[in-house]
Parts: structure tokens; C-alpha cells; sequence
């Protein structure tokens, strides 16, 4: 009989998707600690498929490993909340204010991000909403014509998944947020400016307002 390869990378894939669905539908909350022996049980899968699963979440930074006390969901301070929306809003409101200088291929992938986000909302995987969500805004910051700023906003984004994600279960009404996200586009479209740079501005606010609670 001819050996067979069995592609453990895949298996790897699942049980990262198992447990960033969790964290992103709020079953896995903030400061949890994952035990590998509960894991490798739950999902009957070997210790070297969890722990290549967990650290490749780590790598997203959704999860941490701290000395002697194992692997935990990342759990942000409210210090490092202000540092990075700080750090965001520089740089979507630097987006936003480039629109004047901005290539047609990043306007119309701020539109295509947008229509993807409205397939998310439309769907409702709390994965997909979040994944999207930080998508729209990277390409706002995408109009700068930098990929190293890209890249920047991807880093910072990525440290606020949990946070968005929970933002996004908070809201009372996703159509409402995905309103505002048509808006903010269309008035990226038309150059209109000033007005949104406010209304981005406003929604930055709104949405740092929400992230202490889910600390």
C-alpha cells in the first residue's frame, strides 16, 4: 500500500476557526484561559494540533502565552485601548483627508470591502462581521497609498478584533452601523471631506465608548 500524506496543516486550520468562532460569538471572553488538556478532549485532536492551533493565534494576537500561567484570550488594559485608537484615528482621519490624491484601485477596494461587509452583516457570523469590519477601515487607511501605514493599521486592527467583534454583538442594530458605513463610504466617494472626516471621527468615538466593558 502507498503511503498517504494526511495534510495535519488543515486540522491545524479547523480548530484555530473552532476557537476564533467562539471568541468572536463572545463564548470565549477576554482574560479565559484555555487548557490544552480540555481542548484536546472537547475536539478530539492530538497536543501537537491544539498547540499548533494556539499559536497560531497567538500570532494573530488574539490569544497570549504568559510564563507559569499558560494560554489565555487577550485581554487588553485600558491604557493600550487609548494607545491604539489613538494611533487609529491619526491614521483614518490621514485617509480620509488623501481621498483628494487617492488611486482609483483604492476607492474601489474601499467599496469592495464595503460590499463585503454587508454580505457579513447579511449572513451574521460573528467572524466574518469583525473580519470585515476591520477590513473597511484598513481601507480607509489604505487611501494614503502607503503599504507600510497599511500594514501599521492592519497591527493595530488586528489587537482589536475581540474588541470590535464585541462592539459589534453590543449593537442594538447592525443595520444601523452598516448605515454608517455606507455613508462614511459615500462621502469618501464624493470627496466630501470635512464632513467624513467628523462622521468617521464621531464613529471612532462611539466605538471606544463600548470597548472598556468588554476589557
Amino acid at each position: 500500500m502507498n503511503s498517504i500524506n494526511i495534510d495535519r496543516s488543515s486540522v491545524v486550520e479547523q480548530v484555530a476557526d473552532a476557537l476564533r468562532e467562539q471568541m468572536f460569538a463572545g463564548q470565549l471572553r477576554p482574560g479565559m484561559a484555555l487548557r490544552e488538556g480540555a481542548l484536546i478532549e472537547s475536539l478530539k485532536v492530538s497536543r501537537s494540533t491544539v498547540r499548533e492551533a494556539l499559536q497560531l493565534l497567538i500570532g494573530e494576537g488574539l490569544l497570549v502565552r504568559e510564563p507559569n500561567k499558560g494560554v489565555s484570550v487577550r485581554q487588553l488594559n485600558e491604557a493600550e485601548v487609548d494607545d491604539i485608537f489613538r494611533a487609529r484615528r491619526v491614521l483614518e482621519l490621514s485617509g480620509v483627508r488623501a481621498v483628494v490624491d487617492a488611486s482609483r484601485r483604492d476607492l474601489t477596494n474601499l467599496t469592495s470591502r464595503l460590499a463585503e461587509y454587508e454580505a457579513a452583516v447579511k449572513e451574521g457570523s460573528p467572524v466574518e462581521i469583525a473580519r470585515t469590519h476591520v477590513q473597511f477601515h484598513m481601507a480607509i487607511v489604505g487611501l494614503l497609498g502607503s503599504p507600510r501605514l497599511t500594514e501599521v493599521a492592519k497591527s493595530l486592527l488586528s489587537e482589536l478584533q475581540l474588541a470590535i467583534s464585541s462592539v459589534d454583538r453590543s449593537s442594538d442594530d447592525l443595520p444601523e452601523m452598516l448605515r454608517v458605513h455606507r455613508q462614511i463610504a459615500e462621502l469618501i466617494r464624493k470627496a466630501k471631506v470635512e464632513e467624513a472626516v467628523q462622521l468617521v471621527d464621531q464613529h471612532i468615538s462611539n466605538a471606544k465608548a463600548f470597548v472598556p466593558a468588554s476589557l
